[in-house]
Parts: C-alpha cells; sequence; structure tokens
C-alpha cells in the first residue's frame, strides 16, 4: 500500500504545479518567420516502411512551410522495398537523402539514427555546410506545417527543443493504442509545460 501512495505522489505534485500554471498569465505568442532559417537536418529511421514513407515524405515536403532542411532517411540493405521508395524520394526531392545502414536489420531504432548521423556529417563535409539542429521523426508522422520555424526560433535560446506530438482519434477497438496514446498526450500537454516552468 506504501508503494501506491508514493507512487501517486509524484502525480500528484506534477498535477498542483500544472494547474498552477493554469491560472498563471500567459505569455504573449513570439512571433516566428522573420528570422533566417537555421539548417535542419530531420532523421527518418525505417525498417520495412514502403508502404507509407512515400506518403510520409510527399505530405511532408509538400505541407512544411519552411525551405532551409534536409531530410536524411535510414534504411537496411536487406529492405529493398523500403530502399525502392527511399530513392525514388532522393530523385524526386532534392533534399531527400537515403541514409543506408551498412548492416543487414533489423537493428535499434538508435543504430538506424547513429547511421543517418554518420551521413548528416559527410553531407556537411561534401558541401561545406554544418546543420544548426537534428530533428528525429517516425514513418507515420505527419509534420505541422510550422514546427520547423518554431525549432529554429526556440533553437537561439536552447540546446533542445521538443515539440509537442498530439495523436489522431482512434477506434475504440485499439483500445491499448488508445491507452498509449493518452498518456503520451498527457506528457505533452502536461508534464513538458511543467518541466520547462522550474
Amino acid at each position: 500500500m506504501g508503494w501506491l501512495v508514493l507512487n501517486g505522489v509524484d502525480d500528484l505534485l506534477l498535477n498542483l504545479f500544472w494547474l498552477r500554471l493554469r491560472f498563471r498569465p500567459k505569455e504573449a505568442t513570439p512571433e516566428i518567420g522573420g528570422e533566417p532559417e537555421k539548417t535542419l537536418a530531420i532523421f527518418v529511421p525505417l525498417w520495412q516502411e514502403h508502404e507509407v514513407v512515400r506518403q510520409m515524405v510527399t505530405h511532408n515536403v509538400t505541407a512544411i512551410r519552411y525551405s532551409n532542411y534536409h531530410l536524411f532517411i535510414g534504411g537496411y540493405p536487406n529492405d529493398t522495398e523500403t530502399l525502392d521508395e527511399i530513392r525514388a524520394m532522393e530523385d524526386q526531392f532534392p533534399h531527400v537523402h537515403l541514409s543506408l545502414v551498412p548492416h543487414d536489420g533489423p537493428t535499434s531504432k538508435a543504430d538506424c539514427l547513429n547511421w543517418a548521423f554518420q551521413t548528416m556529417m559527410l553531407h556537411e563535409e561534401q558541401h561545406g555546410t554544418r546543420f544548426d539542429g537534428i530533428v528525429t521523426h517516425d514513418a507515420e508522422d505527419m509534420v505541422h506545417p510550422d514546427s520547423l520555424q518554431w525549432i529554429s526560433h526556440y533553437l537561439s535560446d536552447y540546446d533542445m527543443v521538443q515539440v509537442p506530438v498530439l495523436a489522431l482519434p482512434t477506434p475504440l477497438r485499439e483500445f491499448v493504442h488508445g491507452v498509449y496514446i493518452d498518456e503520451f498526450s498527457e506528457f505533452q500537454t502536461r508534464d513538458l509545460q511543467v518541466r520547462e516552468a522550474n
């Protein structure tokens, strides 16, 4: 019983801090878009995502209201269907780059991201440029059109920026998925605000 109470105390404190924030006068939202765009790299690690990667890249490239970014999309030699899709995206969009993991997958997402980082550094060396920030996304993510502008803005003051990710509604039959998404959304909308304020 003591563990239950102890486990709930941190949630109670978090809720109390969050409630205090709700009644604090809101700060004015800063204007974005007038400052120079920082150069951003977007890493997308993939394993057997051939059915969604083209839609994700096409949607995001056309929706994002930001021009100074490159997509480094990670893939594995033994996932040829996904590689074919990534290569097609490279041909279609000049700022999309394949980051080929040198060994068969699947491995961990971190391994794939590390190879995206290697590809980004090679790109910097070959083009004499330097990326100001790295953004990570998954194959299913729909990037908000202004999120890169916000990231660029806040990178002037912070070493790390986390943009809230909110889930689309799910049907009741996906109960477990819904619980996970609810917890994730709660973290994004409550816990992050408390963490930033303190």
